[in-house]
């Protein structure tokens, strides 16, 4: 079914992001009909209604139901469910660092080199292998009762359609997932204590993974029977937004935290240094890609904003823009800011490494030090990039740039300046949420177009100014070691 006597082709997506969960109703080009955020909740119960609250909202709003619904989420968040499904607790978030010591267990017990070939990640407190080892020794009790894991995204799907699963691109983060034979390692789950069949089956992102109960079209307005899709890890949802679909293209995802995400035919041969460069599926169930983050971007701006926009301010992104200016040329300020404010995790992994601001003069103002922010950030996504394209061997002609902090000019003025290839800003709407919503139509065989990009900018080669703040200033200062207790 495509559309016809019933109303035009829709379809839904709905995308648990860090920050914001978001859904939105659009047609198969991409065109929104209807978009809805609400912040994410900590809690599961909490996630699941605003999920479903949002869509519902999305739902009245289209002129026709949609044909099917994709789900997308932040990758390692998610919560230990009982026997009846019900969560245990409250979710264990990606940016929970309790589990720190059994991450450098993982890396003693099993291996560094050992554990990324299987696993395509590096032992990390992120992930929810580690936090599953903290649980069972801090929490015992939780364990014993926890029946199955539940991702954020997992969690969504089984309110909608009462099945739980989970998407390849999500089990790839769990640390528990080998991904060549694209199978839960039982070797990896018994450091926790736990088996195979806790974690949810994995479904690709071309099947139905569930079709929505009369409870939930009740609730929502879809039809009972709607098929549910599991879009899977949002910043490859949104990279598939973007049109970056497979070798060949980059894709830079922001948000609260920023990725760099390069699709490649396979898992390619990697330094024997540490690089923080994750491996894992791609959304084509055929190829791989190259994941670097940057787990404080968005969240780094915000940090600056509380502790320098005036007090009271109503709102503080306007502010931000006003202080930062039109300068349609922008220069280096001369400041070299580490923009480390969680420690930095690629492509020179270092848990220590501390925000910091270098070469400020008395000459500067506040501006120059907001813009020497985003600078900071632009550079170190220019290295991530830089790194995954050494690794690939393929250096992309363009790098797709999507997510909430393009509303920027400032920022995206500088990013265009400091990266080494033209960057293409897609508007908005082009996220995780249009993503999800595709890969659920190409699960039932409805077809989007590729997306039409705006023109990419700087078509020119980058200024040598910002090519000497880069190499000569950023790189020297963030490749040095940093001085004990630092």
């Amino acid at each position: 079914m495509v559309g016809g006597a019933d109303g035009p082709t829709l379809l839904a997506g709905v995308d648990i992001g860090t920050t914001h969960t978001k859904a939105g109703v659009y047609r198969p080009d991409g065109t929104p009909v209807a978009q809805r955020q609400a912040a994410t909740p900590s809690d599961a119960d909490g996630l699941r209604a605003t999920a479903l609250r949002l869509l519902a909202e999305c739902v009245s709003a289209a002129p026709a139901p949609p044909l099917a619904v994709g789900v997308s989420s932040m990758a390692e968040t998610g919560v230990p469910l009982d026997a009846d499904g019900d969560p245990i607790g409250d979710l264990l978030h990606w940016r929970d660092r309790r589990a720190h010591r059994e991450a450098h267990q993982i890396g003693e017990t099993v291996g560094r080199a050992p554990f990324f070939a299987a696993t395509g990640l590096h032992p990390s407190a992120k992930l929810p292998l580690a936090r599953w080892i903290w649980l069972r020794h801090h929490d015992p009790d939780r364990t014993r009762r926890m029946a199955r894991w539940a991702s954020s995204a997992d969690l969504v799907l089984a309110a909608l359609t009462g099945t739980l699963a989970t998407s390849p691109t999500l089990a790839a983060r769990t640390g528990a997932f080998d991904i060549r034979a694209m199978a839960y390692a039982p070797d990896l789950l018994d450091l926790a204590g736990l088996r195979p069949d806790q974690l949810p089956p994995v479904v690709a992102a071309n099947r139905v993974a569930g079709r929505t109960t009369r409870a939930v079209a009740t609730r929502t307005g879809l039809p009972a029977g709607t098929p549910v899709v599991l879009a899977g890890h949002d910043h490859l949802a949104a990279a598939w937004a973007a049109g970056v679909r497979g070798p060949g293209r980059t894709a830079d995802s922001m948000g609260t935290a920023e990725t760099v995400l390069t699709p490649v035919a396979a898992v390619p041969a990697m330094p024997a240094a540490p690089t923080g460069i994750s491996v894992g599926p791609f959304l084509d169930g055929r190829s791989y890609c190259l994941i670097s983050g940057l787990s404080s971007s968005g969240g780094l701006v915000d940090w600056w904003l509380e502790r320098f926009a005036p007090p009271g301010c109503p709102d503080r992104y306007r502010w931000f823009t006003d202080l930062l200016g039109t300068t349609t040329d922008p220069e280096p300020t001369g400041i070299v800011v580490q923009p480390y404010l969680h420690g930095r995790a690629s492509p020179q992994p270092d848990p220590h490494r501390t925000l910091s601001f270098h070469g400020i003069r008395p000459e500067h103002h506040l501006a120059d030090i907001g813009r020497a922010v985003l600078e900071g950030l632009c550079m170190q996504v220019r290295w991530m990039l830089e790194s995954q394209a050494t690794i690939s061997g393929q250096r992309p002609e363009t790098v797709a740039v999507f997510g909430g902090p393009t509303a920027s000019p400032a920022w995206m003025r500088i990013k265009a300046a400091v990266m080494p290839v033209p960057v293409v800003v897609l508007p908005e709407h082009r996220s995780a949420v249009l993503g999800a919503a595709q890969l659920a139509g190409r699960a039932i065989g409805v077809q989007d177009r590729t997306p039409t990009s705006p023109p990419p900018r700087p078509a020119a080669p980058p200024d040598a100014a910002w090519e000497t703040a880069y190499r000569s200033r950023f790189l020297p200062l963030v490749t040095t070691p940093a001085p004990p207790g630092s």
